[in-house]
């Protein structure tokens, strides 16, 4: 097929290769030169995302948010959608998804969102899953193109169902590293031997896989990049979105929002999410 890949950043880059790698015709496109240059001799590089649709059968997006999204979308619609399949990677808000696959679809075009589940090195391995939304008949006939780059794809039903998954997701996990950020520093602060503290917790019910990987990172202060503080905030940003569209309040959830919001203003926004609780040490003056 002819495959357009429009985001070649951290995740967007080893998906894409994956097309390469399965003999598909890929173009690719990104503001940045040096994410391009990478796929010199193996893509076509092109000009534009406006050229980059027009020459492709099926165009996927890994962007920053439903922004950029949203704002592909209207470059697309003026080239024309019909018969054009695009598949949104990114971690978008699902009720824009909703819109936008109902714009393709009066277009005679099909949007399918399908965010990415995973990291990385699972992207450029082949090994990521997504979940999908979107029209069920579209969902199949789009299975040799999500066989190309990823393990396993769960199709969940109507437009922005496969976001609503991840943001599900991302929200009990992020909520609960944001708990383990505010619990350490403060019995760091009070005390308590933290290391046997961690050990305890990992033999009872609340050890869990992302007590292990946030609890660890907490712990040990290792606040290497694995997902960005701003990611999250955006991520439980939407989350928050969807309660207030449903008159609802977030309880627990505006906390979490103010914290992140701290870490973003003292210039964290690009550093890992645990560095939430580097702010939490700030305040404690650990």
């Amino acid at each position: 097929m002819k495959i357009g890949f429009i985001g070649l950043g951290r995740m967007g880059r080893g998906a894409c290769e994956n097309f390469i790698k399965h003999g598909h015709d890929v173009a690719v496109f990104d503001v940045s030169a040096e994410a391009m240059e990478y796929f010199r001799g193996k893509a076509e590089l092109s000009a534009s995302p406006a050229a980059l649709f027009q020459r492709s059968e099926a165009v996927l997006l890994s962007l920053p948010s439903s922004v950029q999204v949203e704002a592909m979308c209207e470059t697309f619609f003026a080239c024309g959608a019909a018969g054009k399949t695009v598949i949104d990677l990114s971690t978008s808000y699902p009720l824009s998804t909703k819109k936008l696959h109902a714009a393709f679809k009066e277009r005679g075009g099909v949007l399918l969102d399908a965010p990415l589940m995973g990291n990385p090195a699972m992207a450029a391995e082949g090994t990521i899953s997504v979940t999908v939304g979107g029209d069920e008949a579209d969902f199949e006939a789009a299975r040799p193109i999500f066989e190309a780059f990823t393990s396993r794809a769960d199709y969940m039903g109507e437009a922005g169902s496969g976001h609503l998954v991840k943001l599900a997701l991302n929200f009990t996990g992020l909520m609960y590293a944001i708990t383990y950020s505010q619990m350490f520093p403060l019995m760091e602060k009070l005390g308590l031997d933290t290391h046997k503290l961690f050990d305890i917790i990992c033999g009872q019910k609340t050890n869990c896989g992302v007590f292990q990987f946030y609890g660890q990172k907490v712990l040990d202060r290792d606040y290497r990049l694995d997902f960005a503080l701003a990611f999250g905030l955006k991520d439980l940003g939407y989350v928050k979105r969807l309660y207030e569209d449903l008159n609802c309040p977030a309880f627990a959830l505006d906390g979490a929002l103010d914290l992140l919001r701290t870490g973003l203003k003292d210039g964290r926004g690009g550093h890992d999410f645990s560095e939430a609780a580097a702010v939490m040490r700030d305040y404690l003056e650990l």
